[in-house]
């Protein structure tokens, strides 16, 4: 990675290691330093939610957050450090806006799935820019691609554990595998919103992918049986 603009020739080298571009953020001991590095982490948040991960500078994340440029090296080493926190909180936020909440209890089971999925789809769509970023780095960047595929894991362990509940039940087909129906259904949602809202932004679809969606979830589980 370039130095960043602003930093001095000696404080930071032209080309990261892999062990500086993977080094764990810095959590400071004091109240200020947190509070200071939370305005980073907002402030970073704030600019990669606009800008791609390529063309933000560090001086204008500290630019942002109205700290020296010196002090973001306090908190983080590089770019990718900050980033790999941000996207955690994204992935985060997309993973648990799948969950139902306690207003769609009185809902049917289609309904449910409906009400989850439109959630997951709003929050990908609020988050497109970083969500782009993410998929740029995942590959290049264990940090990001590790907590892209823990996050993924932990949707599918949550539809894969609801669709047992749902056999133990007797609402849905009890001949399907649990586990591979999850990673499919889960793997299609993030698909097709991925698809329509991150690599382009097509939000005009989003009800017709809703039901087709939906068609697929009661299919698959046997709801409409």
């Amino acid at each position: 990675m370039n130095r960043t603009k602003g930093a001095s020739a000696s404080s930071k080298p032209d080309v990261l290691s892999a062990q500086q571009r993977d080094a764990p953020s810095k959590t400071p001991a004091t109240k200020r330093g947190r509070d200071t590095r939370d305005k980073l982490v907002v402030a970073a948040r704030d600019i990669f939610s606009r800008s791609a991960f390529a063309d933000v500078r560090i001086i204008d994340i500290t630019a942002a957050a109205g700290v020296a440029n010196g002090t973001f090296y306090t908190y983080f080493d590089t770019k990718e450090a900050i980033f790999r926190e941000i996207a955690a909180q994204v992935l985060k936020e997309m993973s648990e806006a799948f969950r139902g909440g306690a207003r769609d209890r009185d809902q049917s089971l289609a309904e449910r799935i409906e009400a989850n999925t439109r959630r997951y789809f709003a929050c990908v769509r609020e988050n497109a820019s970083i969500a782009r970023s993410i998929e740029a780095l995942q590959a290049r960047d264990r940090g990001v691609g590790a907590v892209r595929h823990e996050t993924l894991g932990v949707g599918v362990q949550r539809i894969e554990s609801w669709i047992r509940r749902l056999q133990e039940r007797g609402l849905c087909d009890p001949a399907i595998e649990p586990w591979a129906t999850a990673l499919a259904l889960h793997a299609m949602n993030v698909s097709v919103a991925y698809d329509h809202l991150v690599h382009r932004d097509a939000p005009e679809e989003t009800d017709a992918l809703l039901k087709a969606t939906t068609r697929v979830w009661c299919s698959t589980l046997g709801l409409d049986r």
